[in-house]
């Protein structure tokens, strides 16, 4: 069933990117809590890096206040729960397509200065996708790896991990997935208002 998702997203992202415009791959991320995070701004410029490389643009801004529906919605929190996910850095809402959070404390746990930004960046980069992709997905390689271990976060430090190819057709389809429903949203408002 995945292997033939994949196909089909594979299809269909392909014909979508070849057409796809700018502001079709933009995304609006409103992050809540990135004051209280040491390397934030580092974060953010290299997750933008990130998904620039596969030309999606992240229209990020502050808080959630006017954070419109459309928005995915980052929550940056400290002093998780020990029984929170215990073994986790972030977890996403991808079927709720909305929320994410990210345990900011045990990122920067027992971590040089210096290792902090290139982390959250890739925390922020796989959340975000699984928003994108809008499904509980992982990779055997790449930023979309279940679990990164020692080496891969010593050469997030280097050079960012990259997107496989399945994962950009994923974020691709999804981007349409989320556009089409954002348009049936904006013509279901329309006519309960007049």
């Amino acid at each position: 069933m995945i292997a033939m998702m994949a196909a089909l997203a594979g299809v269909t992202a392909h014909a979508a990117e070849a057409t796809a415009t700018a502001s079709e791959r933009r995304v609006t991320v409103c992050v809540e809590g990135a004051g209280l995070v040491r390397g934030y701004w580092q974060a953010r410029y290299m997750a933008s890096r990130m998904f620039g490389v596969i030309g999606v643009a992240i229209d990020w801004r502050p808080g959630f206040g006017g954070c419109g529906y459309e928005a995915i919605r980052v929550s940056l929190t400290d002093n998780t729960p020990a029984d929170l996910k215990p073994t986790a850095l972030a977890y996403a809402l991808p079927y709720e397509g909305t929320h994410v959070r990210i345990f900011y404390d045990r990122i920067a746990y027992n971590r040089e200065a210096t290792a902090v930004p290139p982390i959250l960046a890739h925390v922020l980069v796989h959340e975000i996708t699984h928003m994108l992709e809008g499904i509980c997905h992982h990779s055997p390689t790449g930023i979309m790896m279940a679990h990164w271990g020692p080496n891969e976060f010593n050469r997030m430090a280097r050079k960012p991990m990259e997107f496989s190819a399945e994962d950009t057709d994923l974020i691709y389809l999804g981007l349409m997935s989320r556009r089409q429903a954002m348009t049936a949203r904006t013509a279901t408002a329309a006519v309960n208002t007049r």
